[in-house]
């Protein structure tokens, strides 16, 4: 921010500034204007600098590699903003190659560009335009280097007169990433006019409050003085953002009048346990301002605290790990461990990683090393503090696909112990936090070594790198060591706190060494596979080569994230669970009679709190924190908070009366990883004839079709039916992809296409995650063969007991042994992957269809692919996903149509089929879906211009006749329901019933409920408007009405801010989920929305393109960007 001609003028970075604190702005516009009302900014520390002279250096490097190829302009760092601005346009004019420091005035913003590329797309200038570059020494993108790209792509386009396709970064390991302009632009207008407001407004009733940006700002010594000063909440130990807000609202500002409340005071939305946590921790603190360190100690928990402390042995071990974030990918570069020999005496071991093949090595070691020393040593425990170094011993087992069968044993023996985890859980201090270094206080001396803190370890470690100087790294591993052993010195100091009460151990049959060799010897087997598809598999690329080898671990790899999950959630709070939407967090049993026989089985009845839960009926849990099996969910009642449990009690075996549900173990993918092994195996021996389907999809290859001289699939003169036919049967042993948008018909084409292969004899499969998805795609081909009048024969495998596996159909019989579709191979089979991954099922399909292609990964497709000797991909990757869990190589953990389309929203036209006609949506509405989600090229069929509401003066005035309308809603403190929404819904539902409509056929109706469809993302606030609008109105999540459609469509989003989210962004801000929701209406539109969603603090990149569509949306919707 600077005066420039007697007005303010902005940059990128007082763009991100406002973006990480608006109150950072608002000081930085203070000190502008009465620069000595504020001291200067505090000076960068140590690790800023260091990062900063990186980041030069990296800029530097990229420079002299495009001199050596020459065209380089450079745009001298002197003169005024108009002389370098003028200088800048003139390179761009003359066409130069490469434009270096590259100048923009655009008032009120001005921006100096690393670099400007040019590209052959014509503009103004010519037969050619400008992209930027800029360099950052991150290996990731960040949202705040893509919003700086973003504004100097705007400021490009008003000088060339074109918006520059794309955008990009040099990434700090050389790496180039590239951004589309488009996914960015509606985020960058939103923030730039609240920027701009904030400013232009004088940055009126700015307040500082904590936040991420605070340890790099340069006002932090400023805001810190002030919350000292004022008492502010956020000082208390364990305080969160929002927890302060319900205090503030309940007259509670500060420490001293929070540690003054009595005990039971009650708190509006605020649980009591909560509050009471909060109050203790702040009488402890307040206490401490004038008094000695305190502990105190919590209720015991069951499984928790000091219940969760094993029995000491000598032999335990205290590990620790020192990390370099700013390597490329990250590295551990120093694997300290603490113990003592058989005499008593300290030992330190440890192991250097100063670069990714030492770092393998170190981590290998310590596994094996751990591996031997449990063994030899059977009640000893490796003691950690907090979550970090099982985290990385996970990562690197699946990253380097080495010792996996190891780590697994020690996880599943539960040999590591989290003190941090342990500590939260059994004391309350005095103290700030419960940092190792904040805890010593109680049981270390003063650390007296060079390296105190780890952000010093980092420069010391870089400072290293750079001379190479001995005592640098010595002082990193005096750090390490005192880290290791001061975890000792936590472990003994607990013991001294600890209660009398049984030692913890573990829970369940401890791993069985048979298995552990066995899973041991699998690994080895399959690294030698890996290898031989490597150097064997001559039928495949390079890349896809490496691809197999990486699939051969897919579901090994998927498995663990659920694995682990199990041991983690164990370690968390009952308030952590109900926050977390996988579990039912802090149940307890009904009051009266809570435990009832059913024969040999006992059900148990608990009652829980309000919370947003995916486990059903049907589902298998366990028990936190005890990994007891609770058998499995029988009834639930969200909206009520009720749930039933059955399992066969044994001997002592009892109900717990607390804790929390998570959900059990994940299912068995034996067949699937088998079905992978031999396709793996076929292609490492040489044999690319056999699975060629799969190898086409590997190798990304366009359809292979007899007789086919090549170009666009859908010629002029063919419908989509003919088309997709016609390619369909001349299919060569190979992949076909069918994209089917919302409201194309992908089922009704499919179905034809599946009853015209099985009318010329041949055997067709269908699959896909869901059964629900398989018996919608049969019960299709099941219509369409009695429209035809065909004949033929059908099964399709079912789960015992699980009636939503049912067909129920006429032609297909459901049969639960797989055995006898094996045996009778009929015309048409369906089943999930387990049913085609058989291997008696190999190669017997001409055909296999997988529908909602986008929801499965390829590890799934290639163990199903290997069953057909065509495979035809039907769905949308733009509609609702399926997330693939694990942390896997390459692109290995991509969904198929992920893996096929690498980020186009489209199937190129000589690559598939894309069904690019709406049947459903009016223009209004496709023409948003169009161009946001499908890059343009699905269109409205003609037909649906007749589609509107014939209003009359009574409607509702956000009512239209057709398009999308956004209503704001200006509610607070909402996160999973909204009762305003509730109310603007049932009023919008009111007027519209008895309003009359006009459909595509020119046919004139009376709207009703059956008409209009109601969607919210959360099962609160679908549960608030079932109550609210009238029986028999159509009311439910996104995922619930994929596929079903309506006259018009209300979307109620409930949360008032991204504060209130209570899911992850990725899940709220979808661009999927919006379209399905927003692609349901066929003729209106409607959705209710905070204007605020839109000020989220963008973690990711991808954070910023979700919220691009919803702001895309609200332009569309108002026809002006800046509404609100």
């Amino acid at each position: 921010m600077r005066v420039h001609n007697d007005s303010l003028l902005h940059s990128a970075s007082d763009l991100n500034a406002f973006l990480g604190c608006a109150h950072a702005a608002a000081l930085n516009l203070r000190k502008l204007i009465e620069p000595d009302s504020l001291p200067d900014p505090a000076e960068d520390d140590e690790s800023a600098v260091l990062i900063q002279q990186a980041g030069h250096a990296h800029e530097g490097a990229y420079l002299a590699s495009l001199r050596e190829k020459g065209g380089v302009i450079e745009i001298s760092s002197r003169g005024t903003l108009e002389k370098r601005a003028a200088e800048t346009l003139d390179a761009m004019r003359v066409g130069a190659p490469i434009i270096y420091q590259a100048t923009f005035l655009d008032a009120p913003w001005h921006g100096f560009a690393d670099f400007l590329r040019r590209v052959e797309r014509p503009s103004e200038l010519g037969g050619w335009s400008y992209e930027v570059i800029d360099t950052k020494l991150a290996r990731t993108a960040s949202p705040k280097h893509v919003l700086q790209l973003a504004l100097y792509s705007e400021m490009i386009a008003k000088v060339q007169g074109v918006r520059p396709h794309g955008m990009h970064l040099v990434l700090g390991d050389c790496r180039e990433e590239e951004f589309r302009t488009t996914e960015f632009r509606h985020t960058l207008d939103a923030s730039t006019h609240r920027y701009l407001t904030f400013i232009e407004g004088g940055a009126q009733g700015s307040v500082g409050e904590p936040c991420s940006s605070c340890s790099l700002c340069g006002w932090r010594e400023v805001c810190a003085a002030e919350w000292e000063a004022i008492d502010h909440l956020s000082r208390v130990a364990g305080m969160q953002k929002s927890q302060i807000a319900k205090l503030r609202d309940a007259g509670v500002s500060t420490v001293a009048a929070l540690a003054a409340l009595p005990v039971g005071t009650r708190v509006p939305k605020l649980a009591p346990s909560t509050f009471e946590r909060l109050r203790a921790q702040a009488v402890l603190q307040v206490a401490r301002l004038t008094g000695e360190p305190v502990v105190e100690h919590l209720p015991l928990e069951e499984g928790r605290g000091f219940a969760r402390l094993p029995a000491p042995d000598p032999a335990d071990l205290f590990f620790d790990l020192e990390g370099d974030p700013l390597y490329p990918d990250g590295l551990e570069y120093l694997w300290g461990v603490h113990y003592r020999d058989a005499a008593g005496e300290p030992v330190f071991r440890y192991e250097w990683g100063h670069d990714r093949a030492s770092e393998r090595a170190a981590f290998e070691a310590m596994v094996d090393w751990f591996t031997e020393h449990v063994a030899a040593n059977p009640h000893a425990h490796i003691y950690h503090y907090a979550a970090y170094e099982v985290t990385v011993l996970r990562r690197l087992s699946t990253a380097f696909a080495s010792r996996e069968a190891e780590v697994d044993s020690l996880l599943r023996a539960e040999k590591f112990v989290d003190l941090y985890s342990v500590a939260r859980a059994a004391i309350r201090t005095s103290e700030p936090n419960l940092s190792l270094k904040t805890l010593e206080i109680f049981f270390a001396e003063k650390r007296a070594e060079d390296v105190t803190k780890a952000d010093q370890s980092i420069v010391h470690y870089h400072r290293w790198r750079e001379t190479g100087e001995q005592a640098l790294l010595d002082g990193i591993l005096a750090y390490n060591r005192v880290d290791c052993e001061n975890t000792e010195g936590l472990r003994d100091w607990l013991l001294t706190l600890r209660p009398e009460l049984p030692w913890w151990t573990k829970q369940g049959p401890a791993p069985d060494p048979e298995k552990t060799a066995e899973a041991i010897a699998r690994e080895a087997r399959l690294a030698a596979l890996r290898e031989s598809v490597r150097a064997n598999a001559t039928c495949l690329s390079e890349r896809g080569r490496e691809l197999v080898a990486h699939l051969i671990d897919f579901h090994s790899r998927a498995k663990k994230p659920e694995q682990w999950a199990v041991f983690d959630r164990c370690g968390r709070d009952d308030d952590e669970l109900i926050d977390d939407g996988e579990c039912i967090g802090a149940i307890e049993p009904v009051s009266g009679t809570w435990l009832r026989q059913e024969k040999r089985s006992t059900v148990a009845r608990y009652r829980f709190p309000h919370q947003d839960t995916k486990l059903r009926e049907g589902s298998t849990v366990v028990h936190a924190p005890t990994l007891m099996p609770m058998g499995t969910i029988v009834a639930l009642d969200r909206a009520n908070g009720f749930v039933e449990v059955k399992r066969v009690l044994k001997g002592e075996d009892t109900f717990p009366q607390s804790g929390s549900l998570i959900p059990g173990w994940p299912l068995d993918t034996s067949v699937l990883e088998e079905a992978v092994e031999r396709v793996a195996g076929t292609l490492a021996a040489g044999d690319g004839n056999r699975y060629r389907a799969i190898i086409d999809l590997i190798e990304r290859a366009p359809p292979r079709l007899a007789g086919w001289d090549g170009g666009e699939l859908v010629r002029p003169d063919e419908t989509l039916i003919e088309a997709t036919t016609g390619r369909a049967m001349t299919l060569d042993r190979s992949t076909l992809f069918i994209q089917g948008p919302p409201g194309t018909g992908k089922t009704h084409t499919s179905a034809h296409v599946i009853c015209a292969l099985i009318a010329a004899g041949k055997r067709v499969g269908v699959s896909s995650n869901s059964h629900k998805a398989i018996n919608n795609l049969l019960a299709k081909v099941e219509a369409v063969a009695k429209e035809l009048g065909l004949d033929f024969s059908g099964m399709k495998k079912v789960t015992r007991g699980d009636p939503d596996t049912l067909l129920n159909g006429g032609l297909i019989e459901d049969v639960t042994d797989a055995k006898d579709i094996e045996d009778a191979m009929p015309d048409l089979i369906g089943g999930t992957a387990w049913l085609f991954a058989r291997e008696k099922m190999d190669q017997a399909l001409d055909y296999l269809f997988v529908d909602e292609a986008g929801q499965v990964s390829l590890g799934h497709l290639m163990a199903m692919g290997a069953a057909a000797k065509n495979i035809i991909l039907v769905g949308d990757q733009m509609q609702l996903g399926q997330p693939i869990q694990g942390a896997h190589p390459g692109e290995s953990g991509q969904s198929v149509l992920d893996y096929l389309l690498q980020g186009a929203a489209t199937i190129a036209p000589d690559k598939g089929i894309l069904l690019d006609t709406s049947w459903r949506m009016h223009s209004s509405i496709c023409g948003f879906i169009s161009e946001a989600v499908y890059d343009g090229r699905l269109r409205a069929h003609p037909d649906n211009e007749a589609q509107q509401l014939l209003l009359d003066e009574t409607a509702h005035d956000q009512l239209s006749p057709n398009g999308i309308r956004m209503v704001e809603m200006h509610h607070s403190g909402c996160s999973q329901r909204s009762d305003e929404e509730v109310e603007v819904a049932a009023e919008l539902v009111e007027s519209l019933c008895g309003q009359r409509y006009v459909n595509r056929r020119g046919h004139e109706a009376t709207i009703g409920l059956e008409n209009i469809l109601v969607v919210a993302p959360y099962n609160l606030q679908v549960n608030a408007l079932k109550e609210r609008l009238p029986a028999g109105a159509r009311v439910g999540t996104v995922d619930k009405f994929q596929g079903q459609e309506a006259e018009v469509v209300i979307v109620s989003l409930a949360t008032s801010t991204p504060g209130d989210l209570p899911r992850h962004v990725d899940f709220f801000y979808s661009k999927n989920r919006l379209n399905v929701a927003i692609s349901r209406a066929r003729t209106l539109a409607v959705v209710l929305a905070n204007p605020k969603l839109l000020e989220l603090d963008a973690k990711t990149v991808e954070h910023l393109r979700l919220v691009n569509t919803l702001a895309w949306l609200r332009s569309a919707a108002t026809g002006d960007a800046h509404a609100g």
